[in-house]
């Protein structure tokens, strides 16, 4: 009876375990992979060719940022920024932009500045259409990368 009863529980530790996987690609070839309430991001390797990519970035902080030369991002406030996916923008938070050579847009976030934004958070914050990419910039340690 023993071996019955812990044969029965591998079979349901295994059936349980067994998590559906679905996978699909975007239309730019980036392989997504969904499993469970997980979704993991295979990116298509970024070939750079002098692109101009917009940038959104809100700053949801209490302290201005500075983001090139002269330019300063108040609280509350948000700009779009033409980024060349050969260059690197440095926000003096100590944010970095920069296209890689693998996988296109990173961000550098030691503190966990910056969350990235998707879905109705597009919306909540009027993100303009024309924006490939979105981000806001959160007080220290409450970024995406506080939570990985």
């Amino acid at each position: 009876m023993r071996n019955v009863t812990m044969a029965l529980s591998v079979l349901l530790i295994a059936f349980f375990s067994c998590k559906k996987e679905n996978r699909y690609f975007d239309e730019n070839g980036n392989e997504f992979i969904e499993k469970g309430d997980e979704l993991f991001i295979i990116p298509v390797k970024y070939n750079k060719t002098g692109k101009v990519e917009k940038i959104f970035i809100y700053n949801e902080t209490t302290k201005e940022i500075g983001i090139k030369e002269n330019q300063k991002l108040k609280p509350n406030q948000f700009i779009v920024i033409d980024l060349k996916d050969t260059d690197t923008l440095f926000l003096d938070n100590g944010v970095k932009f920069m296209f890689g050579d693998e996988y296109g847009l990173e961000v550098e976030d030691n503190k966990s500045q910056v969350s990235g934004l998707g879905g109705k958070f597009l919306d909540d914050y009027s993100v303009p259409k024309e924006v490939e990419w979105a981000f806001v910039i959160v007080p220290k340690g409450q970024g995406d990368s506080a939570t990985q």
